[in-house]
């Protein structure tokens, strides 16, 4: 599906409800740019680890910022790899998800301002998720690999 029936479709963001992805446990990397998953024994992989990084960031004190909306903070530079941001204090965790067919070498357009950091004290760091993802930090100008169908959780935070 293409960014936008996920979002009709899949999310219930549009209508005021959050939805589950249940088919197979849903794409975990995809879903997480709408604050969902799959529920916990339904696919392969638990969410728990996520709930994990949701629970150690604190992500109901955060506010939530999708690629739909024209003042998400953070874009990439490939159309078909959105970004959603969960905004908080000194810290800021970004879903990226690559709905292109391809893999693909993304830059991340960040307004600082918007998220009350400075480039210069701050790093990219993609905490270590269970089946998810590997720990791995990046630069502010950094390109970062987005496999197709997959994507990132990163942490932009003070040094």
């Amino acid at each position: 599906m293409t960014p936008d029936e996920w979002f009709v479709t899949a999310s219930g963001i549009p209508f005021g409800q959050m939805a589950e992805m249940l088919q197979d446990g849903g794409n975990r990397y995809l879903g997480m740019l709408y604050g969902e998953t799959g529920r916990d024994a339904y696919g392969e992989f638990s969410p728990r680890p996520v709930w994990n990084l949701w629970k150690t960031f604190g992500i109901t004190d955060a506010k939530m910022i999708g690629y739909w909306d024209k003042e998400c903070p953070v874009q990439t530079n490939q159309p078909n790899v959105k970004v959603t941001v969960y905004v908080k204090a000194k810290q800021t965790l970004i879903s990226i998800g690559n709905f292109d067919d391809k893999d693909q070498d993304i830059k991340l357009s960040i307004i600082w301002k918007a998220l009350g950091l400075s480039p210069e004290n701050v790093m990219l760091k993609a905490p270590e998720v269970k089946d998810f993802q590997d720990d791995k930090t990046f630069g502010v100008n950094d390109l970062i690999p987005v496999k197709s169908k997959k994507g990132w959780l990163l942490i932009i935070q003070e040094k």
